[in-house]
């Protein structure tokens, strides 16, 4: 039988490697380092790139690494990365919700664009399986006209 001070402890490793991961994995898609983001994603990761998310180039699930690393190859091609504040992680067993506000530059325009994001990230074996993201609505469409 384990103690309650061992349980804690591997729930604290486990959420110290899982904070890590979501860290690194928005720090690579920031940088554009999409291959290495997908060393963080299980074979059969499924991406949602929900609400009102115009700027997707695919408003369905994507499922496989292939298929979201070429979505987020094909926003790249409009749109730098230019990172993210994290606002609030919180974890609860292999979930994560977190808040972020996120800024963006059109490549061709030059605009920057900062807004909130929230995504839902579930974890299967130390690898992202689920990843949502829900932009702001607002912003998004402001957005969509300015770059038009």
């Amino acid at each position: 039988m384990q103690s309650g001070d061992l349980l804690r402890k591997l729930g604290e490793v486990d959420r110290e490697l899982i904070e890590h991961r979501v860290r690194k994995f928005c720090e690579l898609r920031a940088d554009g380092n999409l291959s290495s983001m997908m060393e963080y994603a299980a074979p059969d990761v499924t991406c949602f790139l929900r609400g009102h998310w115009s700027l997707a180039i695919y408003p369905w699930p994507l499922v496989g690494k292939e298929a979201v690393a070429e979505a987020y190859r094909q926003l790249n091609i409009r749109y730098e990365n230019l990172g993210s504040i994290v606002h609030e992680l919180l974890i609860d067993g292999d979930r994560v919700a977190l808040h972020r506000t996120t800024s963006i530059r059109n490549r061709g325009a030059g605009q920057v664009h900062t807004f909130d994001v929230i995504n839902f990230i579930r974890f299967r074996d130390g690898l992202v399986v689920e990843f949502s993201e829900y932009c702001d609505a607002p912003a998004l469409a402001a957005l969509k006209e300015v770059d038009s």
